[in-house]
């Protein structure tokens, strides 16, 4: 059951939509999809006039002209066409550069009454705290239907080689926090106490180590036996 998007529906409905959200989504959580379905509800049309999708091309981070952020403007200057609002979705709404989210703010500012837009970003980043501040902030459900939890994951022979592996990924941070949390799940799956419990000290020592900034081989090494 996804209340969110049940309350947010029923706002919807109501009329009472707040002009502007920061939808944060946990791992696994496909934002653009649960949009998608939340816009079912309300229409039919896959590309209605008055919905907005917003996304990077190959672009770092969007930019004052990215093509997604002028389109967002020329949005902003049409009523509504046929829905109680208009929509805007900005997905990797934490790859706003700094010039782009100081200008979004005097749209947040003065957003039309009859807009509703919807920033999206992974649960564990952050935007501008200015952009924070005036949006209201929701936490999408997490799906785990994809996920294929009797998969094997990837094995290394020591902390070195696991290191060696993620400095190969475009982002190594993530591909740490992925690899280690999808260990803990299958752990917890199989059942094994000792093993759950010997699983679980490691990641205390982990959790540690990372506050003190240690190493990444120096804090992947505690998870090695």
């Amino acid at each position: 059951m996804d209340d969110l998007k049940d309350n947010l529906l029923k706002k919807y409905a109501q009329g009472n939509l707040a002009s502007v959200y920061l939808a944060k989504y946990p791992e696994h959580t496909n934002a653009v999809a649960w949009a998608q379905d939340f816009l079912s509800s309300i229409t039919k049309l896959k590309d209605h006039p008055d919905v907005l999708w917003v996304e990077r091309t190959e672009e770092n981070e969007y930019k004052v002209e990215s093509p997604g952020i002028l389109a967002v403007f020329k949005f902003l200057n049409y009523r509504a066409f046929e829905l109680k609002k208009k929509f805007i979705f900005i997905n990797d709404a934490h790859l706003l550069s700094t010039i782009v989210s100081n200008k979004l703010l005097k749209v947040f500012e003065e957003l039309p009454e009859n807009f509703c837009l919807f920033l999206f970003a992974p649960q564990d980043q952050n935007l501008l705290p200015t952009v924070e501040s005036r949006a209201i902030k929701v936490l999408l459900p997490q799906d785990l239907s994809g996920v294929d939890y009797d998969a094997p994951l990837p094995t290394y022979a020591s902390a070195q080689e696991l290191v060696a592996s993620l400095k190969k990924s475009e982002d190594d941070y993530l591909e740490e926090k992925k690899f280690i949390e999808e260990a803990l799940i299958k752990t917890l799956k199989s059942g094994n106490f000792k093993e759950c419990s010997d699983t679980l000290e490691s990641l205390k020592h982990y959790q540690v180590s990372d506050a003190f900034n240690n190493s990444k081989l120096a804090r992947l090494s505690l998870l090695f036996k």
